[in-house]
């Protein structure tokens, strides 16, 4: 049995650290302010990303690994003896699902496997760390693909948003529904559901309002959940996160916390200051 390569993409938002002691290799989605193009997670943050768009009163356009960026590293892990095992952001969302299906057709069908998260951020996380599990545990490639394929329709992931800026000015919200939020203090609770996003809840007033919504939806799912990983996803809301892993570690002590800070593509749809959950039900 070869050896197994997992890769996902940058939209994962998953640590540095994460990935260097899973080895997991992630693949960089393209961030273009007029003409000047930025790596994702690499040469970009989320607070960059914010910083970009205050200064140059633009949002960018964001897009997926080319064709060419798939072939190449690929090939590099296959010469090496290496399986692949790809889990990235769902074709709602960014090209980069069609892109690595389009090279397992031209490479090689019979040792790349791709899995459609219908997901983006850490509902493609939880997926690749999970992924990791099984590798460690010697489990084969053609295994790990279904299995992760049945898991997909299981995983939960929704964002408490505190402003609706950035989807208004990204057309992911109309003017004056956004206008009409802000008005009455409204903060969205969004998730995503069969590969796309979806107004899931109101609340209003504070944030921590909106954010215990989240927990108390998580708490009432816990009698139906895997409970071997929650990811606590955010763009520059640490205290929040904060607040969130401390109910979670009380209520729950056992179960595996894993932070991660959303990189430009969160930034795009859910803005400053949000916060989302992510776990799986069984």
């Amino acid at each position: 049995m070869n050896k197994i390569a997992i890769f996902t993409d940058s939209v994962a938002d998953l640590s540095e650290e994460l990935k260097e002691e899973h080895e997991i290799v992630s693949i960089p989605h393209y961030i273009r302010f007029e003409n000047e193009i930025y790596l994702d997670g690499v040469n970009l943050s989320a607070d960059e990303y914010y910083h970009q768009i205050r200064e140059k009163k633009t949002v960018p356009k964001i897009t997926s690994s080319r064709h060419e960026d798939f072939i190449r590293i690929f090939e590099r892990y296959m010469e090496f003896g290496y399986d692949i095992l790809y889990i990235g952001a769902g074709p709602e969302f960014s090209l980069a699902h069609q892109n690595a299906q389009m090279t397992k057709e031209q490479i090689d069908p019979a040792r790349i496997f791709v899995v459609n998260s219908q997901s983006i951020s850490s509902g493609i996380g939880i997926l690749v760390l999970k992924a990791v599990k099984m590798r460690d545990a010697k489990v084969s490639i053609e295994e790990i693909h279904q299995k992760l394929t049945e898991m997909v329709p299981q995983v939960k992931t929704q964002f408490a948003l505190r402003n609706v800026n950035l989807m208004i000015r990204d057309k992911k919200m109309t003017l004056f529904s956004g206008i009409f939020h802000k008005m009455l203090g409204i903060k969205p609770i969004i998730r995503i559901v069969d590969g796309k996003f979806e107004l899931y809840k109101k609340s209003f007033g504070k944030m921590k309002r909106a954010i215990n919504v989240l927990i108390d939806d998580l708490f009432d799912s816990m009698i139906y959940m895997d409970t071997e990983f929650i990811f606590v996803t955010h763009s520059l809301a640490n205290r929040e996160a904060i607040y969130v892993i401390d109910r979670i570690k009380k209520r729950f002590p056992k179960i595996e916390i894993v932070e991660s800070n959303g990189n430009c593509m969160m930034a795009s749809y859910c803005g400053p200051r949000s916060l989302g959950l992510t776990y799986i039900t069984i």
